[in-house]
């Protein structure tokens, strides 16, 4: 389960084991995934996070952790620790170039 300790403790060393500046990925319960930016608070019960709003045509873009110079939108959520199934960390550089279907070049 995840609480306040992680966010403040835990998260920051995986956050540095993948490189210091990955894609994280929070997946909740209902099947909703947010973008982390950043923690804003982790409290009692809940965690006040960042997250870069990614719309259906840009869900290419792979926004990186702590990074504020993408262009995106931003927004603040707040999330019970008992809705996150799993935080997903993609430390990977390469970033997708072009979409797949009649769109792409």
């Amino acid at each position: 389960m995840f609480d306040a300790k992680f966010f403040n403790y835990a998260l920051p060393r995986e956050i540095e084991a993948a490189g210091g500046t990955p894609v994280v990925e929070l997946a909740l319960n209902n099947g909703h995934v947010h973008r982390l930016r950043s923690v804003i608070e982790a409290a009692d019960g809940y965690v006040t996070v960042a997250t870069y709003q990614v719309r259906g045509d840009l869900t290419h873009e792979r926004p990186r952790f702590g990074n504020g110079e993408t262009g995106l939108e931003t927004l603040r959520v707040v999330v019970a620790y008992e809705s996150i199934s799993a935080i997903v960390f993609d430390p990977s550089v390469a970033q997708v170039k072009s979409r797949p279907g009649f769109a792409s070049s």
